[in-house]
């Protein structure tokens, strides 16, 4: 059960937070402090914070860090706040650390959001500074480790290598179950590649690009849940002291697309080519979306065709898939009658309590419509979410509580005069999927437009 807690301004005294710079990697001596950082790992969790003894550091979403402060040392009072479903402040995990003197803390929230866990990654610096600070040797170290918080995907063995090299003179840094990590390892500051393999072999699985490690700090690679396309559901963050993670998805990741038809009395074919393949759809009915393609990455040229007359329709639309990308190909049709498409991102990642929303205005004949998200208890005026200034090919997204709701699209005249160009029935939106809804002229609609839910 989440605790509530009473939002309120907190004062830190003398033995709280000690906020020696954002994030700094220096060393200064002391006696009374430690290290402390958060990432929040937690796949379905809203931003948390690390909070020590009532002060409360910076939120942070999934997939995001805190920098690293110094705090003062003791027996502290370590609470990970959250949001409940009304969005409320919550704690979602509480305990009693002993902060030792110089000792260094990556906190990490992972598991579930509605139970999580935290793992402590408590590493040492202290052979790897008084190696930088060796003034009769020109050294540049700095020290790597690696922790697992992949739900349900096993543990790997980890490996690492200069980037001119291969898995074969690669450095084992360890084997790393679930809810684990490796002890730290010491390497000149360089550009390297990770490698995760199968237990007890050499046998690839996952190969990250080259990662810049050329910081005198200390990288945590961790390997968290990710909703994108690879066929093995994790990806690498890198940690150092000051800055926002950076993600090495996998080389040998895919990327996922569909594609929409928003024409109104064409069915279509579509290919889609690259140097190395070419893919075809074939007899995409109006106002329907394919099932998810997979394909390698590369750059890709879109050809649309109609399905009958194989009458071209456009040529050549330039697209980037990237590796673990999902994106969706929307079709559309502009007031000349030409047809054009455009391309939107997907995110697939689920949240505890909300949905991620996307809207996307294919209906030529508006521009600055505004998205009503209508409760029962509410009207168009007292609606709580809605997106504004909607325009033709645009997306727009917002997050929403889990809840019933009508979509209402009005469009509003300079003279104030407004118009409902869409009004959906009440919708649950509730599940495991965020939502993308897509608005496009219908003539056969009671208003002239239909949105069309791409789930």
């Amino acid at each position: 059960m989440f605790n509530k807690k009473i939002s309120r301004l907190m004062m830190v005294s003398a033995m709280g937070a000690l906020l020696l710079g954002c994030g700094s990697d220096s060393e200064e001596s002391s006696d009374d402090v430690a290290y402390v950082q958060f990432y929040n790992a937690s796949p379905n969790s809203t931003s948390t914070s690390l909070v020590l003894d009532d002060y409360s550091y910076t939120a942070v979403d999934f997939a995001d860090a805190m920098p690293r402060y110094a705090y003062s040392t003791g027996s502290t009072e370590l609470e990970i706040y959250g949001q409940d479903e009304d969005s409320e402040t919550v704690t979602v995990y509480s305990d009693t650390v002993d902060l030792a003197s110089d000792s260094n803390h990556l906190y990490v929230l992972y598991g579930d959001y509605h139970d999580p866990e935290l793992l402590d990654i408590n590493y040492s610096r202290d052979e790897m500074d008084e190696l930088n600070a060796d003034d009769d040797n020109d050294y540049s170290k700095m020290e790597v480790l690696v922790a697992n918080v992949a739900t349900d995907e096993g543990a790997f063995d980890t490996y690492i290598s200069l980037d001119t090299q291969t898995i074969d003179e690669a450095v084992m840094l360890g084997n790393v179950p679930y809810s684990s990590y490796t002890s730290e390892q010491i390497f000149d500051t360089d550009d390297y590649i990770v490698y995760l393999t199968e237990t007890g072999t050499k046998n690839v699985l996952y190969t990250t690009g080259s990662m810049s490690l050329t910081s005198e700090t200390a990288y945590k690679l961790i390997i968290r849940n990710s909703f994108g396309a690879g066929d093995i559901n994790v990806t690498i963050d890198s940690i150092d002291s000051t800055t926002t993670p950076v993600t090495y998805a996998a080389l040998e990741a895919t990327a996922d697309y569909r594609v929409f038809n928003g024409l109104e009395t064409q069915s279509i074919d579509v290919d889609v080519a690259s140097k190395q393949e070419t893919q075809y759809l074939y007899g995409i009915s109006p106002f329907t979306v394919t099932a998810y393609q997979s394909t390698s990455f590369n750059d890709y040229g879109i050809t649309t065709k109609d399905a009958t007359s194989k009458a071209k329709l456009f040529d050549n639309l330039l697209v980037t898939f990237n590796q673990d990308e999902v994106k969706s190909l929307l079709i559309y049709q502009q007031e000349d009658s030409s047809v054009k498409g455009m391309v939107i991102e997907q995110d697939l990642r689920p949240r505890a309590f909300e949905y991620k929303v996307d809207v996307v205005n294919l209906a030529y004949d508006y521009d600055d419509l505004t998205v009503y998200f209508v409760r029962a208890s509410e009207t168009i005026e007292t609606a709580e979410y809605t997106l504004t200034d909607l325009d033709f090919v645009e997306k727009l997204s917002l997050t929403l509580p889990e809840d019933d709701y009508e979509i209402n699209i009005v469009y509003e005249a300079d003279n104030g005069t407004q118009t409902l160009v869409y009004q959906s029935d009440s919708i649950s939106f509730d599940g495991d999927s965020n939502y993308t809804f897509v608005l496009t002229p219908d003539t056969t609609s009671a208003l002239g437009h239909r949105l069309t839910s791409l789930q």
